[in-house]
């Protein structure tokens, strides 16, 4: 019997050394397919947010239906939600340990993908994209497996900053902002950017989530006199906001965050008056209506038609645009290894959808650093960098 036994052995050792017993299997990678976990609040009050979620899925789909990459096709594998923590927690541990999927593409609101950071250190090999979320505290440190491929909100705030101030004679700024993570993670990068302008606002106030009246804090507002006014709100708080800055006359214009779209706050006010001056930082490379970003409307169309089209269906599709490359130049061999360093390299990435290149390195993990604003000053949408000399 020691004969058989020790002849095996040999042949084992042998089939070792030589590599030809097949390689363990990468979690999540099929010769046919390959797992891609998502989340993103389709429900809720701010289910708005699903729309990006819906632009990087079609990018998906649209990879598929030409044949997929190296031989294989992306599974989705799609969790709501909610924007709640909890709830975000829970999405990402069932992503990750059930569905065992190769990497996760996902995240609207900033408290949530904060809440999984350290979920995410405990699997330190799983590449994650940001879906749409914009603190710049997700990607800054950076963690060697976290990416985040649109603009943070230190560079949104700079921008809206900035741009404030291009309107003549503008010095007076006021605030109207949450107090929660989504909000501060903006309220604090722009703070300090005014300090170091050696500015101050004129008035600063907040406005919770979920609130259905805002007459003190317009009050208040209109009393500071502004020349400007800086709003980090969502859709609805800013819906409330700026029907009431109509009613109380309040004329300053409103610069906001790529966390609203215009189209959207347009149809939600209802009141052409109310958003002639209401500016929407743009994360995007032209209107949804100009002919060179017609390729991206139509893919979004073909996948999901009943869904609205507006800037916030597009602005997940960078990150996944990325995760494309990235794992085109994987190659088929793929690891979870391989598509990090590839993302770790991925350098001035414009497939001409986003404001402006794309750029990871090990060192930076927030790609994206330009942006300009969008109004709707009459019947259509204009992007502009500086203040527009006529309104």
């Amino acid at each position: 019997m020691r004969k058989p036994l020790l002849k095996a052995a040999l042949v084992l050792a042998a089939c070792l050394s030589a590599g030809a017993l097949p390689a363990a299997a990468e979690t999540g990678v099929t010769p046919d397919t390959i797992r891609i976990g998502m989340f993103g609040p389709l429900t809720g009050p701010t289910a708005v947010g699903s729309l990006p979620l819906f632009g990087a899925a079609s990018v998906y789909k649209d990879v598929n239906d030409h044949g997929g990459i190296h031989g294989r096709k992306i599974e989705l594998y799609i969790e709501d939600d909610a924007c709640d923590p909890n709830k975000t927690i829970s999405a990402t541990k069932k992503l990750i340990a059930q569905d065992e999927v190769f990497m996760i593409h996902g995240g609207w609101c900033s408290g949530t993908v904060m809440a999984i950071k350290p979920e995410l250190a405990r699997n330190p090999g799983l590449p994650y994209m940001v879906l749409g979320a914009a603190s710049a505290a997700i990607s800054t440190p950076v963690m060697p497996n976290l990416f985040h491929p649109i603009a943070t909100t230190q560079t949104v705030t700079r921008t809206m900053l900035d741009f404030a101030l291009s309107k003549p004679d503008a010095q007076r700024i006021a605030i109207i902002s949450h107090s929660d993570e989504w909000g501060k993670s903006h309220i604090n990068p722009l703070l300090e950017y005014m300090k170091s302008k050696g500015m101050e606002p004129v008035e600063s106030v907040w406005l919770e989530r979920g609130s259905t009246s805002a007459t003190s804090q317009l009050l208040k507002i209109r009393s500071a006199k502004p020349d400007v006014v800086l709003a980090i709100l969502y859709p609805p708080e800013l819906t409330l906001y700026l029907r009431g800055a109509d009613k109380y006359g309040i004329k300053a214009p409103t610069v906001t965050t790529q966390g609203v779209s215009i189209e959207d706050m347009v149809h939600r006010v209802g009141n052409h008056e109310a958003t002639k001056d209401l500016f929407v930082f743009y994360p995007l490379s032209g209107t949804l209506d100009a002919p060179a970003f017609g390729k991206w409307v139509d893919m979004y169309r073909k996948y999901y038609p009943n869904e609205p089209v507006e800037t916030l269906s597009f602005m997940g599709m960078t990150g996944a645009l990325a995760i494309v490359e990235a794992l085109k130049r994987a190659g088929p061999d793929l690891t979870r290894e391989k598509v990090i360093a590839e993302l770790n390299q991925l350098k001035d990435f414009d497939p001409g959808l986003q404001s402006g290149p794309l750029t990871f390195t090990p060192e930076v993990h927030a790609g994206i650093s330009s942006g300009k604003m969008i109004y709707w000053p009459k019947d259509r949408a204009e992007i502009v960098a500086t203040y527009p000399a006529k309104q």
